[in-house]
């Protein structure tokens, strides 16, 4: 794989024509100097935007100009970005380089949440999410309307999108592949990030990407920072309720060819009480010792190095280690005795190169988790030594080649590879069984895409993207049993291939009074992950089995919606539909044949079925006053599956689908300080799974407070969540599959949250 990037690297640079002098090129920085990276700059035509794009690492940017453009005059730039006050600037269409400068805005009006692409992608910067005592992004991305998570503990809290989840979305960290090791999700992706990391979170809903295999529902992309120019050291405490705390380090230094950033986090906590004053670890059978232990342990270290080798080349390098010690996990039957992720990669970037082949880019990374976990912690362990364990590990390696053909166009080739290996361990009358659950399997997986868009009227723009992926699979364990296998699915099938395609198209048609329509089509899939098709694990009623056979994945979607924008009011509502075919869902699947006296007759397993997914969003922001704002949203999804009796597929309720939210913030903003009161409330979710014992889940509402202030180089932020002190479950609050451990998670009860920032 890597020779395949290498040469189609040297391919696109040799064919490079002559230099194209009509691109519209700079630099976004702060009043300081610094650079802004991920600016949204925009090519305006009077109030309608012809190019726009963000900026890079180092700030910088490159617009291709429309065809045909004369080649005087002057153009009009706008350049916008979280936390800063958006600017508009002519430039003389023969300037070398251009720098937009922007001014700090005044704090923040509220936690903003702008349209990239107004029909499908949503970002959020950081500055908002940390407002929030959120102990994790997984938890603190649930601010965007769409986006709900699974509370399985304090913290490693699963992103849900529009009801889709886990191997139904994409988590990237820079646009690299971090998967968990444990099955059940105990190490999602975005536990392996920590929040001062992270510069803003890009979420691209519905299947409309074609840059990454497998987003069927959803993409979120973790963009972390990079290291500006100068000497900057940023220090940073978080404190809150129930013995949260979480003291960071990030320091940088940066000249005009070479930056480096180094950083380090620690975040721990006690295990939180609820509205009741219970402490989640009540819930389960924790023994003494288990119920008195910290929550979690995190320790994240990361470095990230950028080489500016040319004008129109770069190179960057980063490496980040994470160790995770024992974290509770009440969702489970098990905990995370240890957890330790690495990620590591490179960027290579060459731009300006000619007319045919304008820019090239090159990505490669390496990512990988070890997690052991164990009842240690639980009175089913003997004298605090284990009875139950499993020892999982997964590595991936993957990277891309991506080049700007033309004005319009941008081609690349996506490749990686991810071993998985599970081994589960038992204890009874003194014997040790050993159990290769997941018998290292390799996925290995090659697509190729294409993006193009062009504005076709002054106010008719379309976008299309296409993509064909070929993906194999293979249990690598030659000693692996196929028993199960056969047992209740009919075959011992140890490999897969396959093939399938990808491909959207959106239209966005600007309306006068600032406002526009869009739609599109989007169609993608997914693979079966390792677990869903080849994990073998147990006997009697405990008993787990992949099936070989599943299917690929698809998704059918169309979305809808309308952005106004006025002066002191925006609205944009949204509606999609989704057809999902072979919908992977979990089933208490019949055996076929009898295993044996001690075989099960029954076991958690993997079906397709057909099923459908629509639902809308719903987000506005009005200025009442020059000081006095008003924010809110909501979001709706249903899920309904078609019946399969032969599966134990009963229920027309998909499971795991979250009830009608809302939410509402009155904001009070000074030059350099902002109050605000807020309230979130969530509906009763009577639209439930029999098939996997799913009960109702009531509804509730809750109130907060939100202070802050930012003077010189101090920032600082507190904040009063479930001031009512309310108790209640969040809907997916609880392991839905035919052998859960049966223990509903209760949200926090009422808790603070203090994070005071500094900067020099």
């Amino acid at each position: 794989m890597t020779r395949n990037l290498c040469a189609y690297t040297a391919l696109a640079v040799c064919l490079a024509a002559p230099l194209a002098a009509a691109d519209v090129r700079g630099e976004v920085t702060d009043p300081s100097g610094a650079v802004v990276q991920g600016a949204l700059v925009r090519l305006l035509d009077g109030d309608r935007t012809v190019r726009q794009t963000r900026s890079g690492s180092r700030g910088e940017f490159v617009l291709a100009t429309p065809e045909g453009a004369p080649r005087s005059g002057a153009w009009r730039l706008a350049a916008e970005a979280n936390g800063f006050e958006p600017v508009t600037q002519n430039v003389e269409k023969d300037s070398p380089n251009v720098r937009l400068v922007l001014a700090l805005a005044p704090y923040r009006a509220s936690v903003e949440v702008r349209s990239v692409t107004p029909m499908n992608q949503a970002e959020i910067d950081m500055s908002g999410l940390r407002e929030s005592p959120a102990r994790d992004l997984g938890e603190a991305l649930a601010a965007l309307d769409g986006v709900t998570r699974i509370r399985k503990a304090g913290i490693a809290n699963d992103v849900v999108v529009r009801g889709l989840q886990q191997n139904n979305i994409n988590v990237l960290i820079d646009g690299a592949r971090i998967y968990g090791a444990c099955p059940a999700h105990m190490d999602p992706p975005a536990q392996h990030v920590d929040f001062a990391e992270v510069d803003r979170v890009e979420v691209n809903k519905g299947a409309f990407d074609v840059t990454n295999q497998g987003s069927l529902g959803a993409v979120v992309n973790i963009v972390t920072k990079s290291p500006g120019l100068g000497f900057q050291v940023r220090p940073s405490l978080s404190l809150g309720s129930f013995g949260y705390y979480n003291p960071s380090l990030t320091v940088s230094y940066g000249n005009p060819r070479f930056r480096v950033l180094g950083g380090y986090s620690y975040r721990t906590s006690r295990a939180y009480t609820d509205g009741s004053g219970r402490r989640f670890t009540d819930y389960a059978a924790y023994s003494a010792a288990g119920r008195d232990r910290h929550a979690f342990d995190l320790h994240t270290g990361w470095m990230q190095l950028e080489f500016k080798l040319t004008d129109r080349q770069q190179l960057s390098l980063n490496y980040t280690r994470q160790q995770a010690g024992m974290i509770l996990y009440p969702y489970l039957s098990m905990d995370g005795d240890a957890d330790n992720a690495d990620r590591g990669g490179f960027k290579y970037s060459a731009t300006g190169l000619g007319s045919t082949v304008r820019n090239v880019r090159v990505e490669g990374y390496f990512t990988q988790v070890k997690h052991f976990m164990s009842d240690s912690q639980r009175v089913s362990a003997m004298g605090g030594a284990w009875m139950m364990a499993s020892d999982a590990s997964t590595r991936t390696m993957g990277g891309r080649v991506e080049t700007d053909l033309g004005r319009n166009l941008t081609a690349g080739v996506e490749s990686y590879q991810r071993e998985w290996n599970l081994t589960g361990y038992m204890k009874m009358n003194g014997m040790m069984m050993v159990n290769p659950s997941i018998p290292d399997v390799a996925t290995t997986s090659v697509g190729a895409y294409a993006t193009w868009q062009r504005q076709l009227t002054e106010r008719l723009r379309v976008e299309a993207g296409a993509r064909f992926d070929h993906a194999a699979m293979r249990v690598q364990n030659q000693t692996a049993s196929t028993n199960l296998y056969a047992q209740f699915h009919g075959t011992r099938r140890t490999s897969n291939d396959d093939n399938y395609a990808s491909g959207n198209a959106r239209l966005a048609w600007t309306l006068p009074g600032s406002s526009e329509l869009f739609a599109g089509f989007g169609t993608t899939g997914r693979l079966p992950d390792a677990q869903e098709r080849y994990i073998s694990r147990g006997m009697g009623t405990g008993a787990m089995v992949g099936d070989p056979s599943l299917p690929i994945t698809r998704n059918r979607e169309w979305s809808a919606g309308w952005s106004l924008h006025r002066d002191r009011f925006t609205l944009r509502p949204l509606f999609f539909y989704s057809f999902l075919d072979n919908y992977i869902l979990v089933n208490k699947q019949m055996a076929l044949m009898s295993g044996g006296m001690m075989m099960a007759t029954n076991a958690r397993s993997f079906t397709n079925i057909d099923a459908r997914f629509y639902g809308g969003e719903l987000s506005y922001h009005t200025k009442l006053t020059d000081k006095l704002s008003l924010d809110g949203g909501g979001s709706y999804t249903r899920g309904i599956a078609d019946l399969r009796p032969a599966a134990n597929v009963n229920s027309r309720n998909l499971p795991e689908m979250p009830p009608l939210r809302g939410w509402s913030a009155l904001r009070y903003t000074h030059r350099w300080a902002f109050a605000e009161i807020n309230t979130t409330a969530s509906n009763r979710q009577s639209l439930v799974s029999s098939d996997l014992g799913e009960v109702p889940t009531a509804g509730y509402a809750l109130l907060g407070l939100k202070l802050g202030f930012t003077v010189r180089r101090v920032s600082a932020s507190f904040s009063l969540d479930n001031l009512l002190n309310r108790f209640y479950y969040e809907n997916l609050s609880y392991y839905r599959d035919p052998f859960s451990a049966g223990v509903k998670v209760p949200e926090p009860g009422r808790n603070a949250f203090a994070q005071i920032r500094y900067s020099f």
